[in-house]
Formats: structure tokens, C-alpha cells, sequence
């Protein structure tokens, strides 16, 4: 079960995920030690998954939105276009789409051989491209 500890030391992770515990322990105003052990449950139950980092991309970043017909599992064409190159995050999402794709490739002939793999799959119906033009990062 989560408290409000937790919440507050996974919202300074969510910020920087390299943040050293006793700098989360003074701020807090616990120890070092009951951050750690906090962090390793909460990593060991799989609330938080990965410690990842933001970077600038240079790259060619877009947002594919792919509609998959009815009747369909969605979650399991969801996991192949996970596994793509180049796929950074995949959610299964509500509205016209069934799924999300964030795509972040070094070149737009990379991004459309992405798009036509997708496309290829016999009950994808359709997908819709937006480029990703700027990034603004919140708080979390």
C-alpha cells in the first residue's frame, strides 16, 4: 500500500530519477536508509518500473495513432508495436484510435517504414501521423 511518503518520493523521482537519496531524505526529513528500503519496495511491486532519463532529441519524433477493428485484442498489437526500433512508448487509448504509438527515430524514412509495418498488420484500419514538433516537460 502507498502513503503519503511514497507519493511524495516518487513525485521527486518522477522529476530526477538520478536525485541522491539523503537529498530526498533531508527533504523529507526521514533517513537515507527509509528512502532507500521505500524505493526498493516500491520498485520491487512494480509501482516504479524503470529509472529513465528526458534527453533533447534531434531526432524525428511523431505521434501514430493507429485504429484497429473491432473484436480485435488491441494489447496484443499493442506488444508488437512496443517492440519496434524506434517505438518509445505504446498506450492503448479511448476515442476513435485503439492505440498510441511515440516514435523517436533519427530520420523520416525510418519513421515511415514504422508506419507501414504497422500498417501491414491484416486488422490494423487505419493510422494518422502527427510530427512532434516541440517537447515541454512538466512537473509531473
Amino acid at each position: 500500500m502507498i502513503d503519503h511518503l511514497d507519493d511524495k518520493i516518487i513525485e521527486i523521482l518522477k522529476k530526477d530519477s538520478r536525485r541522491p537519496f539523503v537529498e530526498i531524505a533531508n527533504e523529507l526529513e526521514v533517513s537515507e536508509g527509509t528512502i532507500r528500503s521505500r524505493v526498493k519496495k516500491l520498485f520491487e511491486e512494480g509501482v516504479i518500473q524503470a529509472f529513465t532519463i528526458k534527453t533533447s532529441s534531434k531526432n524525428v519524433k511523431a505521434l501514430v495513432e493507429v485504429k484497429i477493428d473491432v473484436n480485435v485484442n488491441t494489447s496484443e498489437i499493442a506488444d508488437q508495436i512496443a517492440s519496434f526500433e524506434g517505438v518509445s512508448e505504446v498506450y492503448e487509448v479511448t476515442g476513435e484510435e485503439d492505440i498510441v504509438a511515440i516514435i523517436d527515430v533519427t530520420s523520416s524514412p525510418q519513421l515511415n517504414e514504422i508506419i507501414e509495418r504497422i500498417r501491414r498488420y491484416d486488422n490494423v484500419e487505419s493510422t494518422r501521423t502527427r510530427l512532434i514538433l516541440k517537447e515541454h516537460f512538466g512537473a509531473d
